[in-house]
């Protein structure tokens, strides 16, 4: 029960990534890749990636300083769905999610070890591993895009741990009690304001 309700909060938790404003929206394409993410990357940032007709396979690098005794995890999602159940002028079919374990740190495959692995599509597609140590890995965002133009998707990442729900439960009353507190000042703040 409570590994599910901590994937939920990631889930959640990275949805929020997606259409966070102070989010820091990085457009990629296939010739970006591999792309680095750098050492103990976090989900400050979300990637926009298109692709021309075809498969492909995409990889984040990132490598840990140090062990992980809670879950890291990653999210992607399409980014121009067809609407309506038409034809798109982006759609991506067969999308998988996978992290790696990058034992030979290249970033290619070969002997990496296989950690996790989601299937994404009409869906959004959250993969959250549990304990991971200090090292190189990869996240490998794979599909076909089948779109008149080809396929764009969403995908962010966060490897910072997740914490529990008692600790999201009170931030959230935090913040809410913050956001209260600021519409009363702006409400007795313009009450006090005159024009002469």
């Amino acid at each position: 029960m409570k590994k599910t309700t901590k994937q939920t909060l990631v889930a959640l938790a990275l949805a929020g990534v997606f259409s966070s404003a102070q989010a820091a929206t990085i457009s990629l394409d296939g010739d970006d890749f591999p792309y680095d993410l750098g050492a103990n990357p976090t989900d400050e940032n979300a990637y926009s990636v298109t692709h021309a007709v075809g498969s492909f396979v995409d990889v984040f690098t990132f490598t840990l300083t140090e062990a992980l005794n809670d879950t890291i995890s990653s999210a992607v999602s399409l980014l121009l769905p067809g609407i309506n159940g038409g034809a798109s002028s982006y759609e991506i079919d067969n999308g998988t999610l996978a992290l790696y374990a990058d034992t030979d740190a290249n970033g290619q495959g070969g002997s990496d070890v296989l950690l996790g692995q989601v299937n994404w599509g009409d869906a959004n597609g959250v993969l959250a591993v549990n304990g991971v140590d200090a090292g190189a890995y990869y996240w490998a965002v794979a599909g076909d895009a089948v779109g008149t133009h080809g396929g764009a998707y969403l995908f962010s990442q966060n490897t910072a741990p997740v914490p529990e729900p008692e600790t999201y439960a009170m931030m959230l009353a935090g913040l809410g009690m913050l956001g209260f507190m600021g519409k009363r000042r702006m409400k007795s703040g313009r009450q006090q304001v005159s024009f002469a």
